[in-house]
């Protein structure tokens, strides 16, 4: 009881001087600031509603799933602009985001101005924002005498996420493989019949007599590659080649060789090596990836055939169509990811394609000099 009555005597006491001290100082100011600014912005919670199709039935699904990565923000503190370089996803729901704002030490209020009127509502963390279409933000100063304005703009894709989305490029912007011209040359020099392709470590060219050579040190020397079927399965036109990191093990890649036997054929062969490049390393072969009558993804004969690696996956690209393995060469699917240029009633005949060292997809019509450049919608 003693303690309680100690401790209310001193805040009575407290208050009494504080009251004094309040009450006699005629030159006493409210501190005023006008340091108001938004100092930083990012998405705390946004959700994706993304279209699938079931290979199996063909039936529709869409389903909810939470945006992982967070696109960063640039706050423009001369135009008063907040936005996204990097565009959301086009499935991303916009009408519904949590925002996380931060201001300067001695703002005040957020307020967010409302869609359709001059309405204002002081922002919350916790209240779900419509950022389908740009916002004006304000923060006040501490007195809530002033104010600055901010618009904010969630950029977003216009096409869906997963596709390939192309332009269409001048001729002259079509990447040229100075390396594949290179090797042209060192395989003629040699007196071999066509260049393959060439790994990290190891090239490959076709022999006068349809063997596939190898050389290991940059072309000085050539020698018979080891095959584990006849040397009748191995292609002899349109002939693709590609390598591209095996991701089990280091230093090793993964390379793929595909084309048509002989003209009439409806199927493609295809063959792969695997070569190890490291320390001990044992030598590997070209093993060929025979067809099954079960297998109803095999790869089509198709002229002007090209294989690039492109986002984790092997695409064969033909004047008609582009195809995606994700199983070595085993299996070729096609899917609304992965599209040709699509120009009207355009079509294609004598085609090739590339990939850049920034990761974009090239695609050419050698017949009309017509050069696209494709990226993948993320």
């Amino acid at each position: 009881m003693k303690r309680h009555i100690y401790a209310l005597c001193i805040t009575l006491m407290g208050v009494f001087l504080y009251s004094s001290c309040l009450g006699s100082d005629s030159n006493y100011e409210v501190a005023t600031y006008d340091d108001m600014a938004i100092t930083g912005f990012s998405l705390s919670a946004a959700n994706r509603y993304i279209h699938t199709t079931s290979k199996k039935t063909g039936n529709d699904t869409i389903y909810k799933e939470a945006l992982t990565t967070k696109p960063t923000f640039t706050i423009d503190q001369t135009l008063y602009k907040i936005y996204n370089t990097d565009s959301l996803p086009k499935d991303c729901d916009l009408k519904h985001v949590l925002a996380t704002i931060s201001s300067s030490t001695y703002s005040g209020s957020i307020v967010i101005k409302s869609v359709n009127s001059d309405t204002l509502y002081n922002y919350s963390s916790t209240d779900s924002i419509d950022f389908s279409q740009p916002r004006e933000i304000r923060v006040y100063n501490n007195t809530l005498e002033k104010y600055r304005t901010y618009e904010v703009t969630l950029n977003q894709h216009q096409v869906e996420t997963g596709t390939i989305l192309w332009e269409k490029m001048p001729a002259e912007s079509y990447p040229v493989n100075t390396e594949k011209e290179k090797w042209e040359k060192l395989v003629t020099d040699a007196g071999l019949k066509s260049f393959i392709g060439a790994g990290t470590k190891e090239a490959y060219a076709f022999s006068q007599d349809g063997r596939i050579m190898v050389t290991k040190d940059e072309g000085a020397t050539w020698t018979p590659d080891s095959l584990d079927e006849d040397i009748s399965l191995l292609p002899k036109q349109d002939i693709a080649f590609v390598s591209y990191p095996f991701a089990p093990n280091e230093k090793t890649d993964y390379q793929l060789l595909a084309g048509i036997i002989e003209e009439g054929e409806v199927i493609s062969v295809v063959w792969r090596k695997i070569a190890e490049y490291g320390e001990d390393s044992q030598a590997c072969k070209w093993v060929y990836l025979p067809y099954e009558e079960y297998n109803r993804y095999y790869l089509p004969a198709t002229p002007s055939l090209s294989l690039v690696y492109f986002h984790d996956k092997v695409l064969a690209i033909s004047a008609d169509m582009i195809r995606a393995s994700q199983d070595g060469g085993i299996t070729w699917h096609t899917s609304d990811q992965f599209t040709l240029p699509d120009e009207g009633d355009t079509h294609f005949q004598n085609v090739e394609a590339v990939t850049d060292d920034e990761g974009a997809l090239w695609f050419k019509d050698k017949d009309t000099n017509e050069v696209w450049r494709g990226v993948l919608v993320e």
